[in-house]
């Protein structure tokens, strides 16, 4: 004779199923790098929208679950055990990144101390840059987990409001930033974004570590290219030595400089990039040699 209790306990048991484990995976060499360059103030991206109309909060607010749906890195916290002395990933299986909202006399209080002649905005990027969330990682006596993505609405005038968006630069760099950047414009048009989302749906692993995407053999450079790349990064530093400015009289300020150095410590950086350039030159007149004796050789 059938048991109706178990079957009704065995439906309750179905409807109410367990929520899934979130997914973990540990950092790649890069990520690895920037985990332990961001607490100490270098590696937070910043990305600003500088907004004429009163945002709709519930509209943001689901624009941002979507790309964290979109982009899993994301709605991902960054998860540090002393124990084993690693960093990880624990990716929530749904969006749980929120908005932070400062009315206008909150907003008046993070900027009060600075230069009434800079325009608010730019006041509170570098406000962003400095709010570092991840320093508890410098205490590597205890575990820490942070989320590695916050918002931040700022209410600049009756008129001008600021949407914020804070990242930990292993998830999301320079390059990055920008195609995020791009996708939340689509969004807030209304566009769809059809690959991004049906490689979520189709649910693709979009979380990989930056090596995994790398083809096998790419990552490896000989030796002599590294070097030319080298010179090729100091080459190109001298376009920006130059930089003509529309507007330099203006008064102008910043906290952002994290760095600050003396005569005779540039003195010595300035040696020591000198000697870099003469041994690449060396390296350089080195492999002509040796091009040209093959050459030579190859004729005979």
């Amino acid at each position: 004779m059938p048991s109706h209790d178990h079957d009704q306990d065995q439906g309750q048991l179905d409807s109410n199923p367990q929520t899934p484990e979130p997914r973990a995976r540990p950092v790649g060499a890069t990520e690895y790098s920037w985990c332990r360059s961001v607490p100490l103030g270098t590696g937070i991206t910043v990305l600003a929208l500088l907004l004429t109309k009163r945002p709709n909060i519930h509209l943001l607010q689901t624009i941002l679950d979507k790309l964290q749906n979109s982009r899993p890195l994301l709605r991902s916290k960054l998860r540090f055990n002393s124990t084993t002395n690693t960093f990880s990933f624990i990716t929530p299986t749904s969006p749980h990144v929120q908005i932070q909202r400062f009315d206008l006399s909150s907003t008046s209080d993070i900027i009060s101390n600075n230069d009434r002649n800079i325009d608010p905005y730019h006041l509170i990027l570098e406000h962003e840059l400095n709010q570092n969330s991840w320093s508890a990682y410098l205490d590597q006596s205890s575990d820490a987990e942070t989320n590695v993505f916050f918002v931040t609405l700022y209410t600049l005038s009756e008129k001008r409001w600021a949407v914020v968006l804070r990242l930990h630069t292993s998830t999301c760099d320079r390059a990055a930033a920008a195609g995020l950047l791009r996708e939340l414009l689509v969004r807030f048009g209304g566009e769809s974004l059809g690959g991004t989302q049906k490689e979520y749906e189709n649910e693709v692993e979009v979380s990989l570590g930056i090596e995994d995407h790398v083809p096998n053999g790419k990552g490896n450079k000989p030796f002599w290219a590294r070097g030319l790349d080298m010179l090729g990064y100091s080459l190109n530093s001298f376009r920006l030595s130059n930089l003509d400015f529309v507007d330099a009289d203006s008064p102008r300020g910043s906290k952002v400089a994290r760095l600050q150095m003396n005569p005779d410590d540039t003195q010595k950086l300035l040696d020591v990039s000198g000697f870099v350039f003469a041994l690449l030159d060396l390296f350089a007149s080195y492999r002509l040699l040796v091009m040209r004796v093959r050459s030579i050789l190859h004729l005979i």
